[in-house]
């Protein structure tokens, strides 16, 4: 098998692992479940009998913060997932190294994904939240 066969192979490999990604939270207090997909797309909520106890504005507060700490640990599994592609990526020349003039992807790339830490802040209070 040549190299590019072989990369064909591990890529396909990749999606079926993203396929299977699944994250899943618990409220503090384990009345509040959720579980989304790769994409952190909400895919079920379990609630308790006992949460149905909790005033709805509360109620709605836990269920949004479950389902953002699952929607985290399910990026993170992706990025683990992703990983050797990015190496692979990271090893290739730039566009703009290939064509003087053209933009550069590593910048347009970064500019997307680089997230102030200070922006986080506000979900350090996730952490509490069984995975």
């Amino acid at each position: 098998m040549d190299e590019y066969e072989q990369q064909r192979s591990e890529l396909a490999e990749i999606g079926e692992q993203l396929q299977d990604v699944r994250g899943e939270a618990s409220s503090p207090d384990g009345f509040v479940t959720v579980t989304v997909d790769c994409s952190g797309v909400v895919t079920d909520v379990r609630l308790d009998p006992k949460a149905l106890r909790t005033p709805p504005e509360d109620l709605a507060r836990i269920v949004t913060e479950t389902a953002r700490a699952a929607a985290r640990l399910a990026h993170q599994q992706v990025t683990d997932t992703i990983s050797p592609i990015t190496d692979i990526v990271g090893s290739m020349p730039d566009l703009a190294e290939l064509l003087p003039g053209a933009p550069s992807l590593r910048e347009q790339e970064s500019a997307v994904t680089d997230v102030p830490e200070d922006e986080y802040d506000e979900y350090d209070e996730y952490d509490e939240y069984d995975t």
